[in-house]
Protein backbone atom coordinates (compact mmCIF):
# COMPACT_ATOMS: atom_id res chain seq x y z
CA UNK A 1 0.00 0.00 0.00
CA UNK A 2 2.68 2.47 1.05
CA UNK A 3 6.51 3.13 2.04
CA UNK A 4 7.98 1.57 5.06
CA UNK A 5 7.46 2.90 8.67
CA UNK A 6 10.77 4.48 7.72
CA UNK A 7 9.08 6.85 5.35
CA UNK A 8 6.20 7.02 7.12
CA UNK A 9 7.93 8.96 9.89
CA UNK A 10 10.14 10.98 7.32
CA UNK A 11 8.13 13.94 7.38
CA UNK A 12 9.57 14.94 10.75
CA UNK A 13 11.15 12.28 12.86
CA UNK A 14 11.26 13.77 16.07
CA UNK A 15 13.61 12.74 19.34
CA UNK A 16 14.00 15.19 22.63
CA UNK A 17 15.18 14.28 25.55
CA UNK A 18 13.95 15.67 28.15
CA UNK A 19 9.71 14.58 28.78
CA UNK A 20 8.20 18.25 29.43
CA UNK A 21 10.68 20.69 27.98
CA UNK A 22 13.61 21.56 26.33
CA UNK A 23 15.76 25.05 26.59
CA UNK A 24 17.84 26.12 23.39
CA UNK A 25 19.87 29.16 23.88
CA UNK A 26 19.39 32.08 21.22
CA UNK A 27 21.94 34.09 20.67
CA UNK A 28 21.65 37.81 19.35
CA UNK A 29 23.07 39.55 16.73
CA UNK A 30 23.26 43.28 16.10
CA UNK A 31 20.77 43.42 13.47
CA UNK A 32 18.37 41.99 15.84
CA UNK A 33 18.39 38.43 14.68
CA UNK A 34 19.08 35.35 16.60
CA UNK A 35 21.26 32.73 16.35
CA UNK A 36 21.37 28.68 17.55
CA UNK A 37 23.71 26.36 18.00
CA UNK A 38 23.23 23.73 15.29
CA UNK A 39 24.93 20.84 13.59
CA UNK A 40 23.45 19.11 9.81
CA UNK A 41 23.67 15.65 9.28
CA UNK A 42 27.14 16.07 11.60
CA UNK A 43 28.43 19.23 10.65
CA UNK A 44 28.27 22.59 12.46
CA UNK A 45 26.64 25.53 10.61
CA UNK A 46 26.11 28.98 11.39
CA UNK A 47 22.21 28.46 11.94
CA UNK A 48 19.29 31.48 12.40
CA UNK A 49 16.36 31.32 14.07
CA UNK A 50 13.17 32.99 12.38
CA UNK A 51 9.84 32.29 14.37
CA UNK A 52 7.68 32.95 11.29
CA UNK A 53 9.54 30.73 9.12
CA UNK A 54 7.87 27.97 7.84
CA UNK A 55 10.58 25.82 6.33
CA UNK A 56 14.28 25.17 6.34
CA UNK A 57 16.34 26.96 4.20
CA UNK A 58 19.92 26.96 2.97
CA UNK A 59 22.22 28.93 0.73
CA UNK A 60 23.24 27.59 -2.29
CA UNK A 61 27.06 28.50 -0.72
CA UNK A 62 26.27 26.18 2.20
CA UNK A 63 24.56 23.44 0.02
CA UNK A 64 27.38 23.08 -2.28
CA UNK A 65 29.67 22.73 0.45
CA UNK A 66 27.72 20.18 2.12
CA UNK A 67 27.14 18.26 -0.78
CA UNK A 68 30.78 18.56 -2.18
CA UNK A 69 31.52 17.08 1.13
CA UNK A 70 29.51 14.30 1.44
CA UNK A 71 27.40 15.68 3.79
CA UNK A 72 23.93 15.91 1.50
CA UNK A 73 23.95 12.54 -0.74
CA UNK A 74 22.30 12.41 -3.70
CA UNK A 75 19.40 10.39 -1.99
CA UNK A 76 18.77 13.42 -0.27
CA UNK A 77 18.00 15.57 -2.94
CA UNK A 78 14.08 15.85 -4.22
CA UNK A 79 14.19 17.91 -6.93
CA UNK A 80 13.22 21.75 -7.62
CA UNK A 81 10.04 22.64 -5.79
CA UNK A 82 8.36 26.28 -6.72
CA UNK A 83 7.89 27.96 -3.27
CA UNK A 84 5.01 30.88 -2.61
CA UNK A 85 6.47 32.98 -0.31
CA UNK A 86 4.73 35.25 2.32
CA UNK A 87 4.41 38.08 0.39
CA UNK A 88 2.98 36.22 -2.54
CA UNK A 89 6.22 35.98 -4.89
CA UNK A 90 7.07 32.88 -6.01
CA UNK A 91 10.68 31.74 -6.29
CA UNK A 92 11.91 28.22 -7.31
CA UNK A 93 14.33 26.14 -5.24
CA UNK A 94 16.24 23.25 -4.41
CA UNK A 95 14.67 20.78 -2.51
CA UNK A 96 16.04 18.45 -0.23
CA UNK A 97 16.26 16.72 3.04
CA UNK A 98 18.15 16.88 5.75
CA UNK A 99 18.91 13.80 7.69
CA UNK A 100 19.90 14.86 10.77
CA UNK A 101 19.59 18.59 12.21
CA UNK A 102 20.75 18.72 15.82
CA UNK A 103 19.65 22.02 18.08
CA UNK A 104 20.89 21.58 21.48
CA UNK A 105 19.46 18.20 22.86
CA UNK A 106 16.94 18.17 20.19
CA UNK A 107 17.63 15.90 17.14
CA UNK A 108 14.75 16.99 14.06
CA UNK A 109 15.08 13.92 11.44
CA UNK A 110 14.45 14.04 7.73
CA UNK A 111 13.49 17.83 8.03
CA UNK A 112 12.05 18.98 4.82
CA UNK A 113 14.66 21.96 3.75
CA UNK A 114 15.18 24.31 0.28
CA UNK A 115 18.08 26.14 -1.37
CA UNK A 116 17.77 29.44 -1.77
CA UNK A 117 19.94 31.01 -4.27
CA UNK A 118 19.29 34.93 -2.81
CA UNK A 119 19.83 33.73 0.74
CA UNK A 120 22.72 35.37 2.12
CA UNK A 121 22.88 33.44 5.01
CA UNK A 122 23.60 29.55 5.63
CA UNK A 123 20.82 28.14 7.02
CA UNK A 124 17.59 29.40 8.46
CA UNK A 125 14.99 27.79 10.86
CA UNK A 126 12.01 28.29 11.94
CA UNK A 127 9.50 27.28 14.42
CA UNK A 128 8.22 24.16 11.93
CA UNK A 129 11.17 22.08 12.50
CA UNK A 130 9.59 22.03 16.18
CA UNK A 131 6.23 21.65 15.30
CA UNK A 132 6.52 18.10 16.21
CA UNK A 133 6.64 18.53 19.90
CA UNK A 134 3.86 20.39 20.17
CA UNK A 135 4.74 24.02 21.62
CA UNK A 136 7.49 26.68 21.26
CA UNK A 137 7.43 29.57 23.35
CA UNK A 138 10.22 32.45 22.87
CA UNK A 139 11.80 33.62 26.66
CA UNK A 140 14.31 36.37 26.25
CA UNK A 141 17.47 35.08 24.23
CA UNK A 142 16.11 31.43 25.01
CA UNK A 143 13.55 28.79 22.82
CA UNK A 144 11.91 26.60 25.31
CA UNK A 145 10.13 23.41 23.46
CA UNK A 146 8.19 21.50 25.02
CA UNK A 147 5.53 18.50 24.64
CA UNK A 148 2.08 19.95 25.71
CA UNK A 149 2.75 19.12 29.52
CA UNK A 150 2.89 21.94 32.08
CA UNK A 151 6.00 23.96 31.10
CA UNK A 152 8.07 24.67 34.52
CA UNK A 153 8.45 27.83 35.73
CA UNK A 154 12.15 26.16 36.28
CA UNK A 155 14.59 24.83 33.33
CA UNK A 156 15.90 21.78 35.55
CA UNK A 157 16.14 18.53 34.11
CA UNK A 158 13.14 16.69 35.42
CA UNK A 159 13.75 13.00 37.32
CA UNK A 160 12.84 10.41 35.23
CA UNK A 161 9.80 8.63 35.38
CA UNK A 162 8.61 5.44 34.14
CA UNK A 163 6.82 7.47 31.39
CA UNK A 164 9.63 8.68 30.36
CA UNK A 165 11.82 5.47 30.19
CA UNK A 166 8.95 3.93 27.75
CA UNK A 167 9.09 6.51 25.59
CA UNK A 168 13.01 5.83 25.01
CA UNK A 169 12.38 2.19 24.77
CA UNK A 170 9.39 3.18 22.12
CA UNK A 171 12.18 5.08 20.13
CA UNK A 172 15.15 2.69 20.59
CA UNK A 173 12.59 -0.01 19.12
CA UNK A 174 11.62 2.17 16.31
CA UNK A 175 15.14 3.03 15.37
CA UNK A 176 15.83 -1.35 15.33
CA UNK A 177 12.68 -1.55 13.37
CA UNK A 178 10.88 -3.95 15.93
CA UNK A 179 7.44 -2.19 15.46
CA UNK A 180 5.60 -4.93 17.25
CA UNK A 181 7.74 -3.80 20.86
CA UNK A 182 7.52 -0.09 20.08
CA UNK A 183 3.70 -0.57 19.61
CA UNK A 184 3.78 -2.15 23.19
CA UNK A 185 5.16 0.75 24.99
CA UNK A 186 2.83 2.83 23.07
CA UNK A 187 -0.05 0.71 24.37
CA UNK A 188 0.89 1.02 27.94
CA UNK A 189 1.74 4.65 27.83
CA UNK A 190 -1.86 5.00 26.33
CA UNK A 191 -3.02 3.21 29.50
CA UNK A 192 -1.28 5.78 31.72
CA UNK A 193 -2.51 8.69 29.93
CA UNK A 194 1.10 9.72 29.25
CA UNK A 195 0.72 9.92 24.97
CA UNK A 196 2.16 13.10 24.46
CA UNK A 197 2.05 15.12 20.71
CA UNK A 198 4.55 13.43 19.19
CA UNK A 199 4.42 10.27 20.71
CA UNK A 200 0.39 9.79 19.32
CA UNK A 201 1.26 10.27 15.93
CA UNK A 202 4.30 7.85 16.30
CA UNK A 203 1.71 5.24 17.92
CA UNK A 204 -0.46 6.43 14.94
CA UNK A 205 1.92 5.38 12.25
CA UNK A 206 3.04 1.97 14.04
CA UNK A 207 -0.22 0.78 14.40
CA UNK A 208 -1.16 1.57 9.98
CA UNK A 209 2.31 -0.07 9.38
CA UNK A 210 1.44 -3.52 11.50
CA UNK A 211 -2.55 -3.38 10.11
CA UNK A 212 -4.52 -2.42 13.22
CA UNK A 213 -6.84 -0.38 11.42
CA UNK A 214 -9.62 0.42 13.73
CA UNK A 215 -7.34 0.79 16.41
CA UNK A 216 -5.00 3.56 14.28
CA UNK A 217 -8.30 5.09 13.11
CA UNK A 218 -9.47 5.86 16.82
CA UNK A 219 -6.02 6.85 17.69
CA UNK A 220 -5.91 9.57 14.60
CA UNK A 221 -9.19 10.89 15.02
CA UNK A 222 -8.84 11.31 18.29
CA UNK A 223 -5.40 13.59 17.78
CA UNK A 224 -6.96 15.48 14.82
CA UNK A 225 -9.49 16.28 17.27
CA UNK A 226 -7.53 17.23 20.13
CA UNK A 227 -4.49 18.98 17.78
CA UNK A 228 -5.86 19.68 14.34
CA UNK A 229 -3.65 23.08 13.67
CA UNK A 230 -1.19 22.38 16.18
CA UNK A 231 1.42 21.31 13.61
CA UNK A 232 0.75 21.06 10.48
CA UNK A 233 3.02 18.27 8.71
CA UNK A 234 1.19 15.75 11.89
CA UNK A 235 -2.12 17.08 10.30
CA UNK A 236 -0.85 16.09 7.38
CA UNK A 237 -0.07 12.22 8.47
CA UNK A 238 -2.64 11.50 10.31
CA UNK A 239 -5.05 12.35 7.23
CA UNK A 240 -2.93 10.05 5.45
CA UNK A 241 -2.78 7.33 7.94
CA UNK A 242 -6.46 7.53 7.94
CA UNK A 243 -6.93 7.30 4.11
CA UNK A 244 -4.31 4.39 4.17
CA UNK A 245 -6.32 2.66 7.02
CA UNK A 246 -10.20 3.09 5.22
CA UNK A 247 -8.00 1.47 1.77
CA UNK A 248 -7.28 -1.15 3.75
CA UNK A 249 -10.71 -1.74 4.69
CA UNK A 250 -11.86 -1.37 1.43
CA UNK A 251 -14.00 1.84 2.04
CA UNK A 252 -13.03 4.11 -1.01
CA UNK A 253 -16.01 6.61 -0.04
CA UNK A 254 -13.91 7.36 3.29
CA UNK A 255 -10.32 6.62 2.34
CA UNK A 256 -10.87 9.21 -0.86
CA UNK A 257 -12.08 11.55 1.90
CA UNK A 258 -8.89 11.44 4.24
CA UNK A 259 -6.51 11.70 1.53
CA UNK A 260 -8.12 14.45 -0.15
CA UNK A 261 -7.81 16.22 3.50
CA UNK A 262 -4.23 15.21 3.28
CA UNK A 263 -3.18 16.98 0.16
CA UNK A 264 -4.95 19.98 1.15
CA UNK A 265 -2.79 19.72 4.62
CA UNK A 266 0.47 19.26 2.48
CA UNK A 267 -0.75 22.13 0.29
CA UNK A 268 -1.07 24.24 3.61
CA UNK A 269 1.82 23.28 4.64
CA UNK A 270 3.63 24.45 1.73
CA UNK A 271 1.64 27.43 0.61
CA UNK A 272 0.32 26.02 -2.63
CA UNK A 273 -2.42 24.46 -4.15
CA UNK A 274 -3.63 21.79 -6.48
CA UNK A 275 -4.21 24.39 -9.57
CA UNK A 276 -0.30 25.76 -8.64
CA UNK A 277 0.74 21.98 -8.31
CA UNK A 278 -0.67 21.67 -11.94
CA UNK A 279 0.80 24.91 -13.29
CA UNK A 280 4.65 24.14 -11.81
CA UNK A 281 5.51 21.19 -12.03
CA UNK A 282 5.92 21.05 -8.16
CA UNK A 283 7.94 18.46 -7.22
CA UNK A 284 7.63 16.41 -4.14
CA UNK A 285 7.90 12.47 -3.47
CA UNK A 286 6.14 12.02 -0.34
CA UNK A 287 2.98 14.41 -1.72
CA UNK A 288 3.32 12.47 -4.62
CA UNK A 289 2.74 9.28 -3.04
CA UNK A 290 -0.71 10.53 -1.25
CA UNK A 291 -1.76 11.52 -5.00
CA UNK A 292 -1.23 8.42 -6.02
CA UNK A 293 -2.95 6.65 -3.25
CA UNK A 294 -6.03 8.99 -3.76
CA UNK A 295 -5.99 8.27 -7.40
CA UNK A 296 -5.79 4.34 -6.86
CA UNK A 297 -8.85 4.77 -4.85
CA UNK A 298 -11.05 7.28 -7.34
CA UNK A 299 -10.23 3.93 -9.70
CA UNK A 300 -12.69 2.00 -7.88
CA UNK A 301 -15.55 4.95 -8.58
CA UNK A 302 -14.65 7.77 -10.97
CA UNK A 303 -12.34 7.69 -13.60
CA UNK A 304 -11.94 11.45 -14.40
CA UNK A 305 -10.75 11.85 -10.80
CA UNK A 306 -8.99 8.87 -11.30
CA UNK A 307 -6.71 10.67 -14.68
CA UNK A 308 -6.67 13.92 -12.49
CA UNK A 309 -4.77 12.60 -9.78
CA UNK A 310 -2.90 10.15 -11.65
CA UNK A 311 -1.46 14.06 -13.60
CA UNK A 312 -1.18 15.46 -10.56
CA UNK A 313 0.60 12.80 -8.81
CA UNK A 314 3.16 12.40 -11.73
CA UNK A 315 3.89 16.35 -11.30
CA UNK A 316 4.86 15.78 -7.81
CA UNK A 317 7.17 12.98 -9.57
CA UNK A 318 5.56 9.81 -8.31
CA UNK A 319 7.07 6.91 -10.45
CA UNK A 320 4.21 4.59 -10.42
CA UNK A 321 1.85 7.81 -11.67
CA UNK A 322 4.28 8.86 -14.56
CA UNK A 323 4.69 5.21 -15.67
CA UNK A 324 0.82 4.75 -15.38
CA UNK A 325 0.19 8.04 -17.68
CA UNK A 326 2.69 7.35 -20.39
CA UNK A 327 0.80 3.74 -20.67
CA UNK A 328 -2.74 4.89 -20.98
CA UNK A 329 -1.65 8.28 -22.66
CA UNK A 330 -2.36 10.73 -20.09
CA UNK A 331 -0.54 13.90 -20.46
CA UNK A 332 1.17 15.80 -17.48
Amino acid sequence: MKRTILALLAAALCSLSLNAQSVIKLNPQSDGRYTIDATVNGVGVKTFYAAETWFASVSSTTYLFLYENGYIEDADVNGVTVLKMPDGSTVKAGSFVIRNLRIGNIIVQNLPAFVLTKQNVPLIVGNSAFDCFGEVVQDGDRLLVYDGTVLAEETQEPQPEPSDELKAAAQRYLDAKDYQSAVQCFDSLKEMGELNLYNEYQYAMVLNMLGRNDDCIAVCNKWLEENLGRAMVLDYWMYDALGDCYAKKQDAKNSITYYEKAVAAYCKLFNTSEKEIKKSKFQDETLGYTLHDLATQYARINIGKTEYYMALAAKSGNQAAQEFCKSVHIKY
